[in-house]
């Protein structure tokens, strides 16, 4: 009788032992479908393919989009660097932006690693600055898939703009940018 019990409580371990590996192999695809959704959610890019995106300029005291057709963010980014075309300065747009160049521009997933030299930080006045910040961080999401910006400055992480309070860090996005005022 001892003998039927050991084996009957050595096959319940065996069970329990079983039903357990079915209780990982399940979460683990869980995780693995989870995974491929979220990886699914953001829009892969085709650097063979123009996007059409926008690119917000200032026009009477407002941020306004322009339609552009681009390849890339890196494109999308540089244009909005080098200014509006004579014919959009004719119909009125500008930007605030200080004449300088990325560094560099990376598509990491759905934000914009965004490295800009120490001068373009030296932009001063919290109405200024905010539109500076509202043009790039629009421009940038306007992008398929991008849905934040990080800021670096020479190749390092800002977390507040000099002399404005504007918080950069972790990233940017509309919905904090909106939310803050400079000091």
């Amino acid at each position: 009788m001892r003998n039927i019990f050991i084996l009957v409580f050595i096959i319940g371990l065996f069970f329990l032992a079983g039903c357990n590996e079915n209780l990982k192999n399940s979460a683990q695809q869980n995780t693995n479908n989870s995974t491929t959704t979220s990886q699914q959610a953001t829009t892969p890019v085709d650097h063979n393919q123009k996007y059409e995106a926008m690119i917000y300029w200032e026009q009477q005291g407002k941020i306004v989009p322009v339609r552009k057709q681009v390849g890339t963010i890196s494109e999308l980014i540089n244009t909005l660097f080098r200014g509006p075309s004579e014919d959009e300065s004719k119909s009125g747009y500008f930007t605030e932006l200080p004449k300088v160049s990325p560094n560099k521009v990376i598509l990491e997933g759905d934000k914009v690693l965004l490295d800009l030299p120490t001068t373009f930080y030296d932009a001063r006045g919290s109405f200024r600055v905010s539109n500076i910040l509202k043009q790039i961080v629009y421009t940038c999401e306007s992008f398929p898939g991008v849905k934040k910006v990080v800021f670096l400055k020479d190749g390092n992480p800002i977390s507040v703009f000099p002399g404005e309070g504007f918080v950069l860090a972790p990233y940017v996005d509309k919905n904090s940018i909106n939310g803050q005022k400079g000091e």
